[in-house]
């Protein structure tokens, strides 16, 4: 593990937290890496462990970070004044930043630049498609978990490289019928390789281990969701960085 500095356009510092698989300094290869994009907290000790998990898989992995150096938000307005402005009409700050950690990671000596994923919680499920939707370079696989789903104001609808694959909770009010229907006909009219899968019964922010403590309706843990959405992420990821 390694912490890595980088700057958007801008000269915004961030932070990231770089994994790496057992092998890395024995292999004279270059290793396909994902980002972990984070939920509106900023970037904590979840998504590190998230981005370990990876590197235990053979994959170079970055918790990444969305809001700026050390920034993390402990309150529930204080999130929403962070990600409103950059969930905005055409999200163009948004895609700045995404693009400055795709470029970090990207950069480091050992990583295959054109075999990339992103997956992310919540915020960082939207971050995940918005790299997706704009088809960042060398970009295969998007995996959101109980992420947004709204699309990118006025963006035209060419076709889409990367495979999407989206994990909702079936009871997760926080994600409307509208953003499903309006993904399966955004991602049909892109002609991407796209699935869809929605865990019964499950609450919003399912993955999270702390989802229970945040006192909070229609938020909760569902301990099999949050596996099962694991391994089907895995499964996409070795299947489309391989």
């Amino acid at each position: 593990q390694k912490s890595l500095e980088y700057k958007d356009a801008t000269g915004k510092i961030y932070e990231g937290f770089v994994f790496y698989p057992a092998d890395l300094e024995s292999s004279k290869s270059k290793h396909p890496a994902v980002l972990v994009l984070h939920a509106f907290h900023g970037c904590t000790e979840f998504e590190q462990e998230q981005a370990e998990n990876l590197a235990k898989q053979g994959f170079v992995a970055m918790a990444a970070d969305v809001f700026g150096k050390k920034i993390l938000m402990t309150s529930r307005e204080e999130c929403f004044a962070m990600i409103r402005p950059l969930t905005e009409g055409d999200r163009s700050e948004l895609a700045a930043r995404l693009s400055a950690a795709r470029d970090a990671l990207a950069g480091l000596a050992f990583v295959d630049e054109t075999k990339l994923g992103a997956m992310g919680y919540c915020f960082g499920g939207l971050c995940a498609l918005e790299m997706a939707r704009r088809n960042a370079p060398g970009l295969r696989a998007a995996v959101s978990f109980h992420g947004t789903l709204k699309p990118i104001a006025g963006m035209a609808l060419g076709p889409m490289e990367a495979s999407v694959q989206v994990h909702n909770g079936q009871a997760d009010p926080h994600i409307g019928k509208d953003q499903i229907t309006g993904l399966y006909d955004e991602m049909n009219e892109r002609k991407a390789d796209w699935q869809y899968i929605e865990h019964g019964l499950a609450l919003h922010a399912f993955t999270l281990p702390l989802a229970d403590k945040m006192g909070r309706a229609g938020v909760g843990y569902q301990k099999k969701a949050a596996e099962r959405s694991w391994k089907m992420m895995i499964g996409l990821m070795e299947e489309r960085l391989a």
